[in-house]
């Protein structure tokens, strides 16, 4: 585990949150309260949750301009596998471009879904459980096809699946071959999303992720829950802890069965540190070897 923790106080506003998740480029941090108690989790689904509930506020429709192509990472520059790879080779390749996942693709260009933390952490299990010496990406690809979009897909509709699903990363599909990639981050941090949220409808000035100005009174009711809300209205449910002593395995097991990539490990009730998934994966890969 890691013991340098960046953490939020239950007060912390919305905005501040949001800036210190992105800018730290953090999935999630924890909530710890002066006493140094744990409180919870704040985000990357937190603020999807937060972005979902100011478009349904404000009444932004499904025609709104905003689509997957103008956020999404384009072909050319992802990070791709093929279904023949190497599970080793592969999650030794995500933990040093520091990638949580990479889209599977054929000779053909065709997505066959997606080799992420997750999937590798159940390769690990399988082959601590049954001593699998090697594996192909293609056995342990997440191939659902729900997790594909279209460069015309919309803000809610992404909004929808980013909040209603574990996946941080949907392909673009284009002609049945992969277009791009747009994930919970990208959304978050593409600025111009908010800007065009509050500008069609509330003619508002520009508006930053980082650092929301929200001022005129037409929007009291976004300018209420985005400003002067602490990101503990927003805390992650349902968020998991575990002790120092958990084994290496359990702690594999659990990050696989839930949408979590970091566990705060809490002791006395007391934040001590955080383990993540590539922690995990690294320490599985020394095994392994």
């Amino acid at each position: 585990m890691s013991q340098q923790v960046h953490s939020l106080l239950p007060a912390t506003p919305i905005p501040e949150g949001i800036h210190q998740l992105l800018t730290g480029q953090y999935s999630e941090m924890p909530i710890v309260n002066k006493s140094g108690e744990y409180c919870g989790m704040f985000s990357e689904k937190c603020c999807v949750k937060i972005l979902s509930y100011l478009a349904d506020l404000i009444d932004v429709k499904q025609h709104t301009s905003f689509r997957a192509a103008d956020v999404m990472i384009p072909r050319h520059k992802l990070f791709m596998l093929n279904p023949e790879h190497d599970v080793i080779s592969a999650i030794s390749a995500l933990l040093e471009k520091k990638y949580t996942g990479a889209p599977v693709v054929d000779s053909q260009g065709r997505c066959l879904g997606v080799f992420s933390e997750r999937t590798c952490l159940g390769y690990v299990i399988e082959a601590i459980y049954s001593r699998v010496p090697s594996a192909q990406v293609q056995e342990f690809t997440d191939s659902d096809s729900n997790r594909l979009i279209d460069l015309e897909t919309g803000l809610q509709k992404i909004l929808s699946i980013f909040d209603e699903t574990f996946y941080g990363r949907l392909p673009v599909i284009q002609n049945d071959e992969i277009a791009g990639q747009v994930s919970r981050r990208d959304v978050l941090k593409h600025s111009t999303i908010l800007s065009n949220i509050m500008q069609s409808r509330l003619n508002a000035p520009h508006i930053d992720v980082g650092i929301p100005e929200v001022r005129t009174a037409d929007y009291s009711k976004a300018h209420d829950t985005f400003l002067n809300h602490p990101v503990s209205v927003f805390t992650e449910e349902n968020s998991y802890t575990i002790g120092p002593e958990m084994s290496l395995l359990s702690v594999a097991q659990l990050f696989f069965d839930s949408p979590h990539r970091r566990f705060p490990v809490v002791e006395a009730g007391k934040l001590i540190g955080l383990v993540d998934r590539c922690d995990v994966l690294r320490s599985a890969i020394k095994l392994f070897k």
